[in-house]
């Protein structure tokens, strides 16, 4: 496959390639899936819709490729000085957000003040606070936090490979004991460090220029298939096959087929539409996040429409410029601060 450069680009290059407009596909799927009071009475979408949290695992895959690749690309560079590249994208955004938001709710005396630092720490996904903002930011930062360490093993692993199916084991013992133990509200992460591991696997693909050879898709196959079964058996015993295991193991196949789709749509308003949504994907989860928990409050301003269609239109309209906007002002800052 030949692009309009005269460079060939096919499989796992595609996922580089197309990586803003696959991350905006995982936001607004993620959105999709926040959407919890919308009555939709089409059964197909309203399954579809319901895994919609399979937008994070996109997205934690893709993020994944990209921190590998940048710390290929830069060796040298001390552990903080990438945590801070990477602490200045991710906290400004959130401690804005989501402070403003906490504050609020201080004030209104729906949460007591230490919630606040509870959020603006991080620490309240992993204290099992109440009234805590989000699980995601408090994940996302420690796979930052661990990637470079996790890297080093993986540069000097012979077999990347069998590495990557370990850390799939590992995860899904870890997430057997914890929800033994009563912690049931750690899965949402546990579960999903295998997509991370995916990203490194996938990122070492891209830079060696490895191609997807009939051995690798029949390994895709294989792991579509094997997603089909988790659901099987999440049918029966929801426990031992939990609905985000068949999405960890099939995210793969999903990744490259959009990636295919992807290069061969030929509009260009779409993908620039999904580069902007994925290029301010922090933001716009950070409202979204906000949107969700407010629907009653929110609701009665904006629609009377019992299936609640109108709501989300123009919610998520408001929401995906507001992301937009508060992305280029604070990238705007960050760029004169530095400077």
């Amino acid at each position: 496959m030949i692009d309009e450069n005269g460079r060939e680009v096919g499989g796992y290059g595609l996922l580089s390639r197309y990586r803003g407009e696959l991350m905006g596909i995982a936001m607004l799927y993620v959105m999709l899936f926040h959407a919890y009071e919308l009555n939709d009475t089409f059964l197909p979408f309203k399954a579809f819709r319901s895994m919609g949290f399979a937008g994070v695992d996109i997205f934690l895959v893709l993020s994944g490729m990209g921190i590998c690749c940048s710390l290929a690309r830069r060796e040298q560079e001390s552990y903080g000085r990438y945590l801070g590249r990477r602490l200045r994208r991710l906290l400004p955004a959130f401690w804005l957000v989501v402070g403003i938001y906490s504050v609020a709710l201080a004030a209104a005396g729906r949460v007591t003040p230490d919630v606040i630092f509870w959020n603006l720490s991080t620490l309240s996904y992993w204290l099992n606070v109440p009234e805590g903002f989000n699980w995601y930011i408090s994940a996302i930062l420690v796979f930052y936090l661990a990637a470079p360490f996790y890297f080093k093993l993986f540069r000097r692993c012979a077999h990347k490979e069998w590495l990557t199916l370990f850390i799939y084991l590992i995860s899904y013992l870890l997430y057997r004991v914890t929800w033994g133990a009563g912690l049931l509200y750690l899965p949402d992460f546990l579960l999903r460090i295998p997509d991370f591991a995916m990203g490194f696997l996938v990122g070492s693909y891209v830079m060696e220029g490895k191609k997807l050879n009939a051995r690798h898709l029949a390994v895709w196959v294989t792991s579509a298939v094997l997603a089909l079964a988790v659901v099987a058996g999440w049918l029966v015993q929801p426990v031992i096959f939990p609905l985000i295991l068949a999405v960890v193991v099939g995210v793969m196949p999903v990744c490259l087929l959009l990636g295919r789709v992807l290069h061969w749509y030929p509009g260009r308003w779409v993908p620039a539409f999904l580069r902007m949504v994925g290029g301010s994907s922090l933001e716009i989860y950070l409202l979204n996040v906000v949107i969700t928990r407010e629907f009653d409050l929110l609701a009665p301003w904006l629609d009377h429409d019992p299936r609640h269609i109108g709501f989300y239109l123009i919610a998520y309209t408001f929401n995906i410029a507001l992301g937009v906007l508060l992305h280029r002002v604070l990238e705007r800052l960050m760029r004169r601060f530095a400077s």
